[in-house]
């Protein structure tokens, strides 16, 4: 026993376990495109494990259609950006015309759509159109971070409780993706709407063995073998994990138009359902990671700012700079662009006086504050 003012703390296990759940990168769709996609079986089967989406939205990025070539199958251009009140020309190059199109085709020429927002490529097997929005995904540019972030206004779950419901089926009878649309074309006409679609289909355990590892665990090895085996057997079903990655997600970014779980407290001892599930297998954390590098588009709220790694790292480890090979920086950079585009939805299920019952933090040497433990 280890007291702390006026708490006594008592280490039960030597781990504790939280439930960490990801998903494959996000489908991007525009609302018209729902309708598009309600219509044709193939792409609505790629999409129809979606079972959480994000509307979000951002100041309007075109394309200038007064300066545009293609030139090895390579398109370039200027993008249109706001930037202090006004519209800025940024200079890019695309060369993922070829993913559309195939190999070996041959562009003959594109068109940009008089409004800016989709181009026209004109190949010797036909015409195709490519939104703006999927060019800026992967072309090469100065925008900045700023330029191309997301700011997320809604999040929901697109799984049925009965039938096999889609994020797509979902949205097409939304009351309030349509008061969103509504307000933002009366607004803020400027700007763009933008679906992610996700599917949180992955989980895997983590286990901490952090707190003070000087204080002897109370439970005996077999009490602590079984505590670690019910850990490692946790799995939730599909409909769990949804529920689980739902409310995380609205309680960590709090987007402007949800009503639900946007103050919880995930400690409160009146928890929802899913939470005390968690509870009840030893869980006493759960982590959640969404990420959107392939749309090269960060999610932001005012209460949820993505990471600035270029404040948490050196100036020398940002670049690179110790590096030896080109492969090498490379694979750094494309770890960096993820780093930069992920958020990670951290709570733990316990307040710290419950968490004193069985597992404390540390208390380094000459501070008196104790170091929470990881979850």
């Amino acid at each position: 026993m280890v007291s702390n003012g006026n708490v006594a703390t008592q280490r039960l296990f030597s781990v504790e376990g939280a439930l960490h759940l990801y998903s494959s990168p996000p489908a991007v769709l525009t609302p018209a495109d729902l309708y598009l996609f309600k219509e044709n079986e193939q792409i609505k089967q790629v999409i129809s494990d979606c079972n959480i989406y994000l509307i979000t939205t951002r100041r309007r990025i075109l394309i200038d259609c007064a300066d545009v070539s293609v030139r090895d199958n390579i398109l370039s251009g200027y993008f249109l950006v706001v930037r202090d009140k006004r519209r800025v020309r940024v200079r890019f190059q695309y060369p993922g015309i070829t993913d559309h199109i195939g190999e070996n085709v041959r562009v003959i020429e594109a068109n940009v759509d008089p409004s800016g927002v989709s181009v026209e490529i004109v190949t010797s097997r036909g015409r195709m159109q490519l939104m703006t929005h999927i060019i800026l995904a992967s072309a090469i540019s100065d925008l900045t971070f700023e330029d191309k972030r997301l700011e997320v206004l809604y999040i929901g779950q697109g799984i049925g409780r009965s039938t096999k419901r889609s994020a797509v089926d979902r949205l097409l009878n939304h009351s309030t993706f349509q008061r969103i649309l509504a307000e933002t074309t009366t607004y803020q006409p400027d700007n763009e709407i933008l679906l992610l679609l996700y599917r949180f289909e992955h989980q895997k355990m983590f286990a901490s063995t952090g707190g003070d590892l000087n204080t002897e665990p109370s439970a005996s090895t077999e009490e602590e073998m079984r505590h670690l085996a019910r850990i490692r057997r946790v799995q939730f079903n599909r409909h769990g994990i949804v529920a689980l990655a739902e409310a995380a997600l609205i309680r960590y970014f709090q987007p402007f138009f949800n009503l639900h779980f946007k103050h919880a407290n995930f400690t409160a001892r009146n928890k929802i359902k899913i939470l005390k599930k968690l509870l009840s297998k030893d869980i006493t954390g759960i982590i959640v990671e969404i990420a959107s590098g392939n749309i090269n588009a960060q999610l932001t709220t005012p209460g949820a700012l993505p990471l600035n790694m270029s404040e948490i790292l050196t100036p020398a480890q940002y670049n690179g700079d110790y590096l030896d090979t080109p492969e090498l920086k490379r694979q750094w950079e494309e770890e960096l662009h993820l780093m930069c585009h992920t958020h990670f939805a951290q709570f733990p299920l316990t307040t710290a006086d419950e968490r004193d019952t069985f597992l404390h933090g540390m208390v380094w040497r000459g501070e008196t504050e104790r170091n929470p433990p990881l979850f």
